[in-house]
């Protein structure tokens, strides 16, 4: 039966999102990772998911479909029946980094994903584990320099943008650290709390915790500017002007989804970002919520390509 008060939520959404309503979602939707379970991407889309339910009025069901920098779960929603039952967290990796870097992807890099919005967004760090004996970036590189091939480095998969950051420290440094890839952010911080690698560089969000129980250290960050929280960590491009790097993740929707159902899911993700319980649970990772509207989030990507290709691509790099 239809109430009164659904009659009157339709109509006040507006022509577009009455519409979508009326027909979608009648049932759940997956929202795909690219990640392995136990991730920052994994844990914020279950929270996401978690959060979005109450307004879309249906279940969001992560999936994980985790390997080749998130290449997989990119791959599978393009060619995805663009109906929106099937949307995905996206990374910078899979968004920026992979389709300017790597001549294969599984997909065309020119495929243009339905924008839903911004999830959240949070700084980057130089993380070494708390026994390391490099108590600054500075003393990293010149120690890398010293020793050629020594040096290693964690990062989730290959492509990311934890990969990106290292690379690019060793484009711009000089140095030759070994990339160590994992097939997640748990594994990965996991071998670097143990000291199986020496650094890596990853979201504040992603390792909070275990820098709070000093099982890692921040010696650098990646972020224009000191961080309050870490008033000792070198800025990067105090040493390289044109190192930097941050983390993102957005929620976006197979190419050519339509204009209601993209801005019911819009309108849906404003809410659930804003919610006191999801709000506090990503302040308390360091991270903050973003601005989610679609528009903002296509000008972000448009940002994010124009650095990546400039600091990145145009350097030579290649991650195939």
């Amino acid at each position: 039966m239809i109430t009164r008060r659904a009659c009157l939520l339709a109509l006040s959404a507006g022509p577009f999102a009455a519409r979508a309503q009326a027909s979608y979602p009648t049932r759940p939707v997956r929202l795909l990772v690219g990640f392995a379970a136990g991730g920052i991407t994994d844990i914020t889309a279950r929270q996401v998911a978690e959060a979005m339910a109450p307004f879309l009025g249906q279940a969001l069901v992560v999936e994980n479909k985790a390997g080749a920098g998130g290449n997989i779960a990119s791959a599978e929603l393009a060619r995805t029946t663009p109906d929106g039952y099937t949307l995905m967290v996206a990374s910078p990796g899979q968004l920026v980094v992979n389709p300017l870097t790597q001549k294969s992807v599984g997909f065309d890099p020119k495929t243009e994903f339905s924008l839903v919005g911004l999830i959240n967004t949070s700084p980057f760090v130089v993380v070494v584990p708390g026994n390391s004996p490099f108590k600054s970036a500075a003393e990293l590189v010149a120690w890398g320099k010293q020793h050629p091939g020594k040096l290693s480095f964690a990062s989730p998969g290959i492509g990311t943008t934890m990969h990106i950051g290292g690379e690019m420290l060793n484009a711009l440094a000089g140095v030759q650290a070994v990339h160590i890839p994992y097939k997640g952010g748990a594994q990965s911080t996991a071998d670097l709390v143990a000291g199986r690698v020496d650094f890596m560089i990853d979201s504040l969000g992603a390792v909070s915790g275990q820098v709070e129980s000093g099982q890692l250290r921040v010696i650098g960050v990646t972020s224009p500017g000191k961080m309050t929280r870490f008033p000792d960590a070198q800025p990067m491009n105090t040493l390289y002007p044109d190192f930097e790097l941050s983390s993102w993740l957005g929620l976006v929707g197979p190419p050519r989804m339509p204009a209601d159902v993209v801005t019911l899911l819009a309108s849906a993700l404003a809410k659930a970002v804003r919610t006191p319980k999801f709000v506090e649970t990503v302040e308390k990772r360091g991270s903050s919520v973003a601005d989610t509207s679609p528009a903002y989030f296509a000008a972000h990507l448009k940002r994010e390509r124009e650095r990546i290709e400039r600091t990145v691509v145009k350097s030579g790099l290649r991650l195939d």
